[in-house]
């Protein structure tokens, strides 16, 4: 029987959000989240997920139940020919990096934090930079989901197409996401330039400045004219990896 905790504070990263779930719940089995969502049934309690707590919103915080999927957290499947990972949605993307290196494989594009859970990173619509790339939900090929009925639904381009659309960027409405499949390519390395600017440039210019870098951002210091301008584009210049100890 699962059990939850009660009296947990939850507070966001920026801590600009928080609330006191009635039970707060660390599942490490699919059959431990039926056994949550029976509950919620019995109580008439709604049930909201959460993965690292990054967003800057309010959408996790709940005074009702409260689902943290950080114990499932397993590598699935590496497709090496496919160059797919299928994982389960409380894996951390800073511990799927360091294994998708394993493999020499990578993921397209990332956020600016990679202590985001999988399936929060998606569900949140995380994006990063390049004109070129989609947000993160675009590297979803496939998905499982859990919902409140108990009912798992395989999703993908070919199978339960709309609710595979509705379900990469899902905010946590339709279910509880148990395992995404993210598209993969191979491993490279990224070369970063820095250097200062100011707003209005960077506005009159912004056409050229997505032009000239893949992975062009800026970042603006408020209350001044102050830029600063970050280029990053692949390099074969391979950084020495760490010894092992």
């Amino acid at each position: 029987m699962v059990h939850g905790q009660g009296g947990f504070k939850f507070q966001n990263w920026a801590r600009t959000y928080g609330s006191s779930p009635e039970l707060f719940f660390q599942p490490t089995s699919v059959e431990e989240i039926k056994e949550i969502l029976d509950l919620a049934r019995q109580r008439s309690k709604r049930v909201k997920v959460v993965g690292g707590g990054h967003s800057p919103s309010d959408i996790a915080c709940t005074d009702d139940f409260m689902v943290q999927m950080g114990k499932m957290n397993k590598i699935l499947k590496v497709d090496e020919e496919k160059k797919q990972v299928m994982v389960e949605a409380g894996i951390l993307l800073s511990d799927l990096n360091v294994e998708l290196s394993k493999y020499g494989l990578a993921l397209p594009n990332l956020g600016a934090v990679s202590e985001v859970a999988a399936a929060g990173v998606i569900g949140t619509g995380t994006h990063n930079t390049g004109i070129k790339h989609g947000i993160l939900p675009t590297q979803v090929v496939a998905l499982t989901l859990l919902t409140a009925s108990g009912e798992i639904l395989e999703c993908s381009e070919s199978i339960n197409v709309e609710i595979f659309q509705a379900a990469r960027l899902h905010l946590g409405c339709l279910g509880v996401v148990l395992t995404i499949t993210f598209q993969c390519v191979p491993e490279f390395y990224l070369l970063e330039t820095t250097f200062p600017s100011t707003l209005q440039e960077v506005l009159d210019n912004l056409d050229s400045h997505l032009r000239r870098s893949e992975y062009f951002r800026f970042l603006w210091f408020p209350h001044s004219e102050n830029v600063s301008v970050i280029y990053q584009d692949h390099t074969n210049k391979v950084r020495p990896r760490p010894l092992q100890p």
